[in-house]
């Protein structure tokens, strides 16, 4: 896959993890990570999604203000959502989920340490 079809996913580099996975709400359920699938699956996700990256950390960061540490795109039960994780002002570990579809902010959750 080219620089340039990737141009959706450049802001998906992820940052950091400050939690291991098994750590996260979201390890409960049935998660695929972009990073765990194929070149062609990751075209078809890059397809499916309506909203960028960027604008899916706009849309977590408006809602909970603080410094991304990690920005995904994930299937989860089968569903495509961008994963945000946000640290807080007061040292909180926030993971937000974005409709990559619609660009809205469909759940959150305060990770635990």
């Amino acid at each position: 896959m080219t620089c340039r079809s990737l141009h959706r996913f450049a802001p998906l580099v992820l940052i950091g993890s400050l939690l291991a996975a098994s750590s996260s709400p979201a390890a409960e359920l049935a998660t695929t990570e972009i990073e765990e699938v194929s070149d062609a699956e990751k075209i078809k996700w890059a397809h499916a999604t309506k909203i960028s990256a960027a604008e899916a950390i706009k849309t977590a960061t408006t809602h909970t203000p603080g410094q991304v540490i990690e920005a995904a795109l994930h299937a989860i039960r089968g569903r495509l959502l961008f994963e945000i994780e946000v640290v807080t002002k007061d040292d909180r570990v926030v993971e937000l989920f974005v409709d990559p579809q619609t660009g809205k902010l469909i759940q959150q959750g305060e990770l635990k340490r």
